[in-house]
């Protein structure tokens, strides 16, 4: 007797195994699948919850820009290849973070510090480039956003400081070699750049334009 079941094609099921596999390698980060850009996939900072400090103490005449040390929890999402700033242990992690970095900043800085999504150690330890390449472009595109809604929305033509930590510093050096060419009216009001360790140790401080707050 012949058996007249249509046999099963498990090739699709195949494929979206290995989709799940691939997503799952990435920690669930978009990949522009979709077209986007991580400009446009970088956080809204015109939500006061996606800053740790916005504007800190008004009155003064002088404000920061800080992006903090690395942050990475592994133990929360041990294969992202973003830190996730909506988890609460990652944003006591920021807070910790600053509190053990900024505490010696002058009290008459005004501070602005926003949550961005540094790579994690997993993905920097990825033997996949896409992996380092996307969460390293999300997270720089998130920082950008921060500081171009501080620069639209809260400077106001004040003069400012930038500080970073760890990736953070990495970024602010980053975005300051862009603006030569691309935003120069960006350089016009900033004091000077604080990098690494700069809290500590006066040698430590890294002045761009010849002037301290």
């Amino acid at each position: 007797m012949t058996d007249n079941k249509p046999k099963m094609d498990w090739k699709p099921f195949f494929w979206l195994c290995i989709g799940i596999i691939i997503l799952a390698a990435i920690g669930g980060t978009a990949i522009y699948i979709s077209g986007d850009t991580p400009e446009m996939l970088a956080i809204n900072y015109a939500d006061p919850y996606n800053w740790y400090a916005e504007g800190t103490n008004p009155d003064v005449g002088t404000d920061v820009f800080y992006l903090y040390r690395d942050t990475d929890i592994s133990g929360i999402k041990p294969y992202a290849i973003n830190v996730d700033v909506m988890v609460f242990e990652v944003r006591q992690s920021v807070h910790d973070s600053v509190m053990n970095s900024i505490s010696d900043y002058p009290e008459e800085l005004n501070a602005y510090i926003p949550y961005y999504r540094q790579v994690t150690a997993y993905s920097k330890a990825s033997p996949t480039p896409l992996a380092a390449e996307t969460a390293e472009a999300l997270a720089y595109a998130d920082v950008k956003a921060a500081f171009h809604y501080y620069m639209a929305a809260e400077n106001n033509g004040r003069p400012y400081v930038l500080a970073g930590s760890g990736q953070g510093a990495e970024y602010i050096s980053k975005m300051i070699a862009e603006w030569f060419t691309t935003r120069p009216a960006y350089l016009k009001n900033l004091h000077g750049v604080y990098l690494d360790g700069i809290l500590q140790d006066e040698e430590d401080v890294v002045i761009l334009l010849g002037t301290d707050v």
